[in-house]
């Protein structure tokens, strides 16, 4: 069962930034062609636990190469699986524990793969990058039917529930709906990457892409460029990586032009094909096509520009989608207006510092269903505030690492927006902490928003006023020592209770949570309606 010898491999590791331990394991046997990716489910020590209690059995079966690749993964995993779910029984603190993975088998350059739950396979070229595995989850299924784009499944609410997975009820090798089996052959520029959830629940494919593509063949540094870029992300997980290249996956230089064309498809060339025949005047015809044809049909990637004197703007406006604009230190005074799909991030977080140029709000994502910000200070000057740090509109950008102090309102959600907002600290604004109107769906997760809305004159506000039609969730927040309660929901979508996976200090969800029914409408005498408030519901 010959495996590839120039086959190289690399494999990386990292507790993430919000655990205190790693649930994830790896397998890597190069010599046998074994490569595997194990993600423990169940708390501290079970998921622990399942995982490398996985690794053992997987280790132990797959050794053994009897068999077809396929019967060893069905095997090995319904093996791993059997004995996870009996080590859970004998004690209670196990109770519960599982593990999701992601084993492939390389021999005579097919890949075989044995795969349950939400870790992931890609396939990579140069230029492109495919999703081979699928998550078992209810997102996962609803981004591979097409019905959420890979942005809006990052962002969702429940992006981390599976309905698969290994060791919570016994299994056999061949039940169905347990485990996927995949096959395929491995070209030679090609290459194969493996990862937990960790990595992609906040690195998008295109980016995966990008930083193979950055530091290949270096592949030891291109994990460790994917685990801090998903640390800078925010870290809410454990982050695996395995990656497997073929000898011929080499992201080459610029090509020539010649290099270029002979890449295109014979369709998208036929007229300099015509012109080729035509003799002397293929110099011509090639002279006048080739800087059209550059123009629109060479893609060189994702790039990374830096905002120079120019600004801020200057550098968002010639960046495309994929693209990230890095900001050196420094103040900069301008609105920052967030492009499609473009990410926007600090050189060095928390040294860059971003304020109004007119009182208007730092920041406006303005319907974009892509892009983000990562890493400034968006700060206010109290004695005269702007409206609002980061203004959201019709618009669902990625909101992580940033600050935002001394406006009126520190950031703005309207519309038709579902932004993802997390590891950020909105702190000492005037107005709310964080204002929902509309029928915006944010999700709002693991951030600081405290000493909010303490504006005088005028009446004190909370750390997040929620509208009677949005729908944010807000999960692992601390919202605390904001002037009036710790949220405000208008309406009768909510009760105390949804809030309760937040952190309000000394009190519980009932009295940091204030209900104030909407104004209701009375007719006066003549025909003349006047809006008159229902008095708040006591929490």
């Amino acid at each position: 069962m010959a495996v590839r010898a120039s086959l190289r491999s690399a494999v990386g590791s990292d507790t993430g930034r919000r655990r205190t331990n790693n649930e994830d394991r790896y397998y890597v046997d190069a010599d046998r062609g074994i490569f595997a990716v194990i993600d423990g489910v169940g708390g501290h020590a079970a998921g622990e636990h399942a995982a490398e209690a996985a690794v053992e059995v997987l280790r132990e079966r797959l050794e053994r190469q009897t068999g077809t690749p396929e019967e060893r993964l069905r095997e090995a995993i319904a093996l791993a699986n059997n004995f996870i779910y009996g080590q859970a029984r004998s004690r209670p603190e196990w109770n519960g524990m599982a593990c999701v993975l992601t084993i492939a088998l390389i021999e005579n350059d097919i890949v075989t793969v044995g795969h349950v739950g939400d870790s992931r396979l890609y396939l990579l070229r140069p230029g492109e990058i495919h999703k081979i595995t699928h998550d078992h989850s209810p997102v996962g299924e609803r981004e591979d039917r097409g019905e959420l784009t890979e942005a809006e499944a990052m962002k969702h609410a429940r992006r981390n529930e599976i309905y698969r997975d290994v060791g919570s009820s016994e299994r056999s090798p061949d039940d169905p709906a347990f485990i996927e089996i995949i096959s395929f052959p491995m070209p030679a520029e090609s290459a194969i990457l493996l990862c937990s959830d960790g990595l992609t629940d906040l690195i998008s494919g295109p980016e995966i892409r990008a930083c193979m593509e950055r530091y290949a063949p270096d592949y030891d540094a291109a994990i460790r460029a994917l685990i801090d870029a998903a640390n800078h992300a925010g870290g809410k997980d454990n982050i695996t990586v395995v990656v497997i290249a073929g000898p011929e996956y080499e992201i080459p230089a610029e090509k020539p032009p010649a290099a270029r064309m002979a890449g295109k498809s014979r369709a998208a060339w036929r007229p300099v094909a015509i012109a080729s025949a035509c003799g002397l005047l293929l110099g011509v015809a090639l002279g006048l096509l080739y800087p059209w044809a550059r123009a629109q049909f060479s893609s060189p990637g994702p790039r990374t520009l830096v905002a120079g004197p120019a600004g801020i703007n200057a550098a968002l406006s010639l960046a495309h989608p994929g693209d990230t604009v890095v900001i050196p230190q420094g103040k900069y005074t301008e609105r920052i207006l967030l492009r499609e799909g473009v990410t926007l991030r600090a050189q060095q977080p928390a040294n860059v510092t971003l304020a109004s140029p007119d009182g208007g709000p730092a920041v406006v994502a303005h319907k974009i269903e892509t892009g983000s910000i990562e890493g400034v200070w968006i700060q206010g000057d109290l004695q005269a505030p702007a409206s609002a740090g980061i203004q959201i509109e019709d618009a669902s950008p990625a909101i992580s690492n940033v600050r935002v102090t001394g406006m009126q309102t520190g950031i703005e959600v309207r519309g038709a927006s579902a932004p993802h907002i997390t590891s950020s600290q909105i702190e000492n604004n005037l107005g709310a902490g964080i204002d929902v109107e509309g029928n915006a769906k944010p999700n709002i997760e693991n951030n600081l928003i405290a000493a909010n809305g303490n504006g005088k004159p005028g009446v004190a506000k909370p750390g997040v006023e929620v509208g009677a039609a949005a729908r944010p969730v807000l999960k692992d927040n601390g919202i605390v020592n904001n002037a009036a309660e710790s949220i405000w929901v208008h309406g009768h979508g909510y009760q105390p209770a949804d809030f309760e996976e937040n952190f309000f200090g000394e009190l519980s969800p009932k009295r940091a949570v204030r209900l104030i029914d909407e104004p209701f409408v009375v007719e006066k005498p003549g025909g003349e309606k006047k809006g008159k408030a229902r008095p708040p519901v006591k929490p």
